[in-house]
């Protein structure tokens, strides 16, 4: 479980090149879209709570500057759940190089060989597959209505993992992921 939060950690303060995101809601609420939320999170006992508190704090200002209003757990009209993972990736990348087959060609006739002249040589491309592994990670963020436990919007972040030195990059970074995760939430 360390090691998870620690490839979580990484996720979070890496660069976004290979940031991939998706999102999936509901048509219908969009034209009566709930104001006011509340982001409930229950935190595991090994779980990195820097990495919680920057979530939290990304989703608290993304949502409230598109107009919502953290409430409380009973006036809320929806519920912020967020989910992370790590999983091991694996690539295959196959390197052509051209070797040469016999390095002298022998010339034929008389038992007489010549470098160079007449008779057998070349180049051949050969394949060598290399597979490299890789971890990344994956933050879900659900909106769910309380009074059905119905989720009616869905955003998901895949990045490969890197790190950063300072706090402040890791911060940046979240707050970069939420505020693309949250550019399609309903308003």
């Amino acid at each position: 479980m360390h090691l998870l939060l620690t490839f979580l950690l990484v996720f979070f303060i890496s660069g976004c090149s290979s940031l991939k995101v998706e999102t999936d809601f509901d048509p219908n609420v969009g034209m009566n879209p709930p104001k006011n939320f509340f982001i409930v999170h229950t935190p595991s006992v090994d779980e990195n709570n820097l990495v919680t508190d920057r979530i939290i704090g990304a989703l608290t200002h993304e949502l409230t500057s598109l107009g919502y209003t953290q409430s409380t757990k009973e006036s809320a009209d929806f519920f912020v759940l967020f989910h992370t993972g790590v999983t091991t990736k694996s690539r295959v990348v196959t390197d052509y190089k051209r070797v040469n087959m016999y390095p002298y060609s022998y010339g034929g006739g008389f038992g007489y060989g010549y470098r160079g002249y007449g008779g057998y040589g070349g180049q051949v491309t050969v394949a060598e597959n290399k597979n490299y592994t890789y971890k990344r990670a994956k933050l879900i963020i659900d909106a769910v209505i309380p009074t059905s436990n119905r989720i009616f919007w869905r955003g998901t972040a895949e990045d490969q993992l890197q790190s950063h030195d300072e706090p402040q990059e890791r911060t940046t970074y979240i707050n970069k992921v939420v505020k693309t995760l949250l550019k399609k939430f309903p308003q």
